[in-house]
């Protein structure tokens, strides 16, 4: 295998979690009531992740169930991403991420990274106290945390993802919203394009598209851009999304969805 190769596998084997990873929220301080969520206990999300026109893994997202955290009740949300089994023979994917969200305030209370690709392995544990703008950051699984300062409440990569559903989405007025990824704090704006009608495996579907502009470093920090199709509906379910890299497209296609609280 040449080493041109090594990279583009590399490349889109991390692509396979980044496409759930995209950061999108949107702040607020008031409490929210859990029975109006557009995303309840059973909500999952199935997709296949192609390269081009070449499938290459599968993925869900999924809300699973109701778990007390530090004493505060949280949803309990899952996203995990694998690579098919001719792709595991180059590069082989197996990556989990974990959210904790805060049933009341929406807000993260834990946030657990499992990185499996190819030969790299990494954990990553964050543990939230909104109340004290407070973080503490585990970097690997023997190591003791890291106490870090925030200025305010914030949603992790995943919980942020399912915040970004709650709000109207207006073409052409852009969305300001405070991000933390591991150990970087920063605002990101969220552009409203367009809306368009498309059809992927799970069906025909009426969506608004947005851009995330992201300054986290990674596959696509000033290297791509990344567009996501969620339903133009009271659910703002993601449907489709698609990485532009200077190596090529990469795509996320719902394939099945199932409704929560049914």
């Amino acid at each position: 295998m040449n080493g041109i190769t090594k990279i583009l596998l590399r490349k889109f084997g991390a692509s396979l979690t980044l496409m759930l990873m995209i950061s999108l929220q949107v702040t607020t301080l008031q409490a929210q009531n859990n029975k109006d969520l557009p995303f309840k206990i059973g909500e999952r999300l199935n997709f296949k992740i192609y390269f081009e026109f070449v499938l290459g893994g599968e993925a869900r997202m999924e809300v699973e169930a109701v778990e007390t955290v530090n004493g505060y009740p949280c949803l309990r949300i899952v996203s995990e991403a694998k690579s098919t089994r001719t792709v595991d023979n180059f590069y082989k994917v197996r990556d989990k991420i974990i959210t904790w969200r805060d049933v009341e305030s929406g807000y993260s209370r834990k946030y657990v990274k499992v990185t499996r690709e190819g030969k790299y392995k990494d954990d990553k544990k964050v543990e939230y106290f909104p109340e004290v703008n407070r973080v503490a950051l585990t970097r690997k699984a023997d190591a003791l945390p890291e106490m870090l300062i925030l200025d305010k409440p914030v949603h992790d990569v995943l919980a942020a993802f399912y915040q970004v559903r709650l709000y109207d989405l207006e073409v052409g007025k852009p969305v300001f919203i405070d991000m933390h990824d591991i150990d970087k704090q920063y605002p990101l704006e969220v552009r409203v394009h367009r809306k368009e009608r498309i059809e992927v495996p799970a069906g025909t579907f009426d969506c608004v598209v947005v851009e995330p502009l992201l300054q986290s470093s990674g596959i696509f920090r000033k290297e791509g851009s990344l567009q996501i199709w969620l339903t133009d509906d009271e659910f703002h379910m993601p449907i489709q999304m698609q990485s532009q890299l200077y190596f090529g497209r990469v795509w996320a296609k719902s394939t099945e969805f199932k409704r929560g609280g049914e």
